[in-house]
């Protein structure tokens, strides 16, 4: 790999012209020379397509319907014709400094394919309110039920992965990203970076938000089938195939429930809060029932659990 690679970002957008000329700009202000940024827009009717002819000098862009995100980024990675590629949503955007520091890396590094940093996850004005706790990618913990360790926005990728495994499964709604990755990590090596490269948008919407909660869990169970139906696998990963089919299935009532349950809580929905954790409680293990069992307090005297997990916590003044 040269020095100085092409880098390509996609950025696939719908209907986000509040957003989107930060993340332009967030692509465009980066530190390192060479990155081409392409952005497939689904169509988008709310003043997006303005914002993209403002910047048709930097930003290479397209608007047409597609069949959703993953079907938007992978027209986009077809576009590109960068060494080392990254997709980054139209709500979301890098620190000034991400791309340089992730070539820098790969460029040192050339038996890991895929790289990663930590993540701020900001509001809707931009502001930090915490950070995603990136963790060392352990495939097999990840396949038995750990959380994702990698921050979407804050990874990139060799184009030689795309030519291995393929592009996104666009059957996936919503867990498409953590599939690419357990695809990568069977071929290629995957590490974390341990720097802050990006900014994850959040903006709580409970209706949306528990649909898309239940949509990746049970995307995350086709993920775990699918992954062992493959006959290649390598025999440490093989044995795992019972343990992790009956945490996927187990994840959907109890898992999916807790986090539903803590986003009514950050909305103020005390009922329904109560009544996930309610259904946590009755299926799930004795640690996850503890967490339901704060919750539980929680939505009786009608304070979020993430403010009282803050008190909580807060350290005392010597």
């Amino acid at each position: 790999m040269e020095a100085n690679p092409l880098v390509s970002i996609v950025t696939p957008s719908y209907n986000k012209g509040r957003f989107i000329e930060e993340t332009i700009l967030s692509v465009k202000n980066q530190t390192y020379p060479r990155i081409e940024h392409i952005i497939v827009d689904g169509g988008s009717s709310d003043g997006t397509l303005d914002i993209l002819r403002k910047y048709n000098d930097s930003v290479v862009w397209k608007s047409e319907p597609d069949k959703g995100q993953s079907d938007g980024i992978n027209k986009g990675w077809k576009m590109c014709k960068g060494e080392i590629l990254a997709y980054l949503n139209a709500d979301d955007t890098y620190l000034p400094q991400a791309v340089e520091t992730a070539v820098s890396y790969l460029n040192e590094h050339q038996d890991v394919g895929l790289v990663y940093g930590e993540c701020n996850i900001i509001d809707m004005s931009g502001k930090v309110i915490s950070e995603f706790g990136a963790e060392e990618f352990k495939l097999e913990q990840i396949l038995l039920g750990g959380g994702c360790p990698i921050p979407q926005p804050a990874s990139f990728f060799r184009k030689a992965i795309l030519d291995e495994i393929g592009y996104l499964d666009t059957n996936l709604h919503m867990a498409m990203d953590l599939d690419f990755w357990v695809r990568t990590a069977l071929k290629f090596k995957v590490q974390l970076i341990p720097h802050v490269l990006a900014n994850f948008r959040t903006y709580p919407n409970t209706k949306s938000s528990s649909e898309i909660l239940h949509t990746f869990w049970h995307d995350r169970l086709t993920i775990i089938e699918k992954t062992f139906s493959n006959p290649n696998l390598p025999d440490n990963i093989k044995v795992l195939k019972e343990q992790a089919l009956r945490h996927a299935v187990y994840a959907i009532d109890t898992d999916a429930a807790f986090h539903i349950g803590r986003l009514e809580l950050i909305n103020g929905e005390w009922q329904e809060a109560r009544s996930n954790f309610n259904k946590v409680m009755t299926k799930a293990h004795l640690p996850l029932r503890l967490k339901a069992l704060f919750g539980l307090i929680c939505s009786y005297f009608k304070v979020d659990m993430e403010w009282m997990a803050a008190i909580l916590c807060k350290p005392r003044m010597r």
